[in-house]
């Protein structure tokens, strides 16, 4: 009778398989050298008259070599993530000095020849946008009535004087403004435009903040509106978290930042 052996064959698929981390510490995992053995012994000790069927050979190595794969990919994931959480931070340290808008920022800082910035979501097209422009106090400086306006972001840049929504220039009415303060030259006389129409002073630096209301089927809602803050610094976190740290002590994730000013 032939002696049916599979020792010389499964030691070949063990060699081939097997990697050098004897010395690793051990769990109660099964790794893949330990996976191996069982299979070599369980074929070494089959019944010689009812060999394992090759298919079931074959689909437990390939279970195997899905779960390897699979820790495989996780790797590669976890070290694609590192990569991007570094490329983040490293985004976020050139906002540093710049100006963002993100949610719970009440109050925008205007510099000289700078702007302050906010935007509200106008949940329906109205006809009547209205804007209070207020400072740290909470005086009402200015009322603006920004006329037509469709559902969607409005978007306002201010630098004192001058107004823009959605990157136009709003034509204010100024005979209308609280403001009257105009530039003047050497001599006292009104310093004018290519319009020929007087010059305005902007308001002072300072904290000021923008109210938007809208009249939508007749009943006027007021719109949440995210003001723009400088950036004083980044900080790094647990799991390379990055957090942007805002002037008033304001802190956001990167991720809540709705615009950049340039």
């Amino acid at each position: 009778m032939t002696e049916v052996t599979n020792s010389g064959t499964s030691s070949q698929v063990l060699d081939q398989y097997k990697q050098k981390d004897d010395d690793k510490p051990k769990d109660n995992e099964l790794g893949r050298n330990e996976f191996l053995k069982l299979l070599v012994t369980q074929m070494n000790n089959q019944n010689p008259l009812k060999p394992q069927e090759n298919s079931e050979f074959v689909a437990q190595l390939a279970q195997f070599s899905s779960v390897e794969g699979l820790e495989n990919l996780n790797t590669t994931v976890d070290s694609m993530s590192d990569g991007l959480r570094s490329s983040q931070a490293l985004q976020a340290s050139s906002l540093v000095g710049q100006s963002v808008i993100v949610p719970n920022q009440e109050y925008g800082f205007l510099q000289n020849g700078d702007v302050v910035a906010g935007v509200a979501e106008v949940p329906a097209t109205t006809m009547n946008l209205n804007l209070q422009i207020k400072n740290k106090a909470g005086q009402t400086l200015e009322t603006i009535d920004l006329g037509f306006h469709e559902k969607g972001p409005a978007s306002l840049r201010w630098d004192g004087a001058n107004l823009e929504l959605d990157g136009e220039i709003v034509d204010l009415d100024r005979s209308k403004l609280n403001r009257q303060e105009y530039f003047k030259d050497e001599d006292g006389n009104l310093v004018l435009d290519d319009n020929g129409k007087p010059i305005p002073m902007p308001y002072p630096p300072g904290e000021y903040k923008f109210e938007l209301s809208a009249s939508i089927d007749g009943k006027t809602e007021g719109l949440d509106t995210a003001m723009s803050g400088r950036v004083d610094s980044v900080s790094i976190g647990a799991n390379n978290a990055v957090t942007l740290n805002l002037a008033g002590g304001i802190k956001a994730a990167i991720s809540e930042v709705k615009q950049i000013l340039e």
